[in-house]
């Protein structure tokens, strides 16, 4: 629009010069003429295009040196072009000198450098927006990542805190249990027939209040994170979406794996809510000899095939990092949908 309307004024003060100089010919021909080159200039971004169109002028001034007179329309567009060698050509307007002609030359080339210091401005303008905004999205990723990395910190204490307890109790009470066990068999040995009995319940009640608490125990020490139950969880919370859950992993894996694979699932299904219309997923995670695979695909179509998705930061980064942190893999393609695949080798 700044181009448009400084062009507009360059163009009526030309038509205005001329009219003035040569008031008997028909100007319409010189107008028609020197508005489509100057037009060209604008459309075409070919430099060799753009070399055509000046000399394709310089020939019609030639030809016809009434054209002077619209030279600064295209001194407009020269000087974007060629900066400051613009002026070599300005000793052209001596040879049909016109104050007013030299005026408005001066005026176009004043526009014009005006024009290119504002593009200048506004392209650092839009490089400045866009490095604010993938700052943005980074600072994003990374407030996720540490909520992600404080919920995880908060599990980790829940656990040591239980396996504190789960000490205390072996400790204390499962060795008081196991001495009255012990007390009771020795009083069977020493006692009549009529207590014997009694003794053989009480010895029965201790038992099994001794086998309630290795398993309270051994509960306190494995039941940390209920993957399956949480992931099971976390595919409930989007009805929209039919979730096909295939799980085959062991039930003894290390806390901090439980908690990166599901923040794997969680990643995965966030991103197929946001960027998919998908309406079915499915999730395997199978426990392989060497490694676990975990394969995640939707039957979306919302998404740019040519696009590299670990540089768009919608989760994939992250996955990768986590892959890497067990000496695996992660890819990606697109196969009547999008599918992911990971693999954590076992340590």
């Amino acid at each position: 629009m700044r181009r448009f309307i400084e062009k507009s004024f360059i163009v009526l003060f030309c038509l205005y010069n001329t009219y003035k100089v040569s008031p008997t010919k028909d100007l319409v021909f010189y107008f028609l003429i020197s508005l489509i080159l100057s037009l060209a200039l604008d459309l075409f971004r070919p430099r060799k295009i753009r070399i055509f169109i000046y000399f394709v002028f310089l020939m019609l001034y030639l030809y016809d040196p009434l054209f002077i007179y619209y030279l600064p329309l295209i001194l407009y567009n020269m000087y974007l072009d060629f900066n400051v060698y613009t002026f070599f050509v300005i000793p052209i307007i001596l040879r049909n000198f016109s104050i007013i002609n030299l005026l408005i030359s001066c005026i176009s080339l004043y526009l014009s450098v005006m024009t290119k210091k504002f593009n200048v401005f506004l392209n650092e303008n839009k490089t400045v927006r866009d490095e604010l905004k993938e700052d943005t999205i980074y600072l994003k990723k990374y407030n996720e990542q540490l909520k992600i990395d404080r919920e995880k910190n908060i599990h980790i204490a829940i656990l040591t805190e239980r396996n504190r307890i789960a000490r205390e109790l072996h400790d204390s009470i499962g060795h008081a249990i196991s001495s009255s066990i012990l007390q009771v068999e020795a009083l069977k040995i020493v006692s009549d027939n009529t207590m014997s009995e009694s003794l053989d319940l009480l010895q029965n009640t201790l038992d099994n209040g001794m086998n309630d608490i290795r398993k309270s125990i051994h509960n306190l020490y494995n039941e940390s994170l209920d993957l399956k139950s949480r992931i099971e969880s976390l595919c409930s919370e989007i009805p929209s979406i039919e979730v096909d859950l295939i799980y085959r992993l062991e039930d003894d894996l290390p806390y901090d794996l439980k908690f990166d694979i599901l923040s794997i699932i969680r990643e995965a299904i966030t991103n197929c809510v946001k960027h998919s219309n998908a309406t079915e997923l499915k999730i395997s995670l199978l426990n392989q000899p060497k490694f676990y695979s975990i394969i995640i695909k939707d039957n979306g179509s919302e998404f740019n095939r040519t696009d590299n998705l670990l540089t768009k930061g919608i989760g994939l980064l992250s996955m990768n990092e986590i892959a890497n942190k067990y000496n695996g893999f992660l890819n990606y393609e697109f196969d009547n949908g999008f599918k992911i695949h990971l693999t954590l080798m076992k340590r």
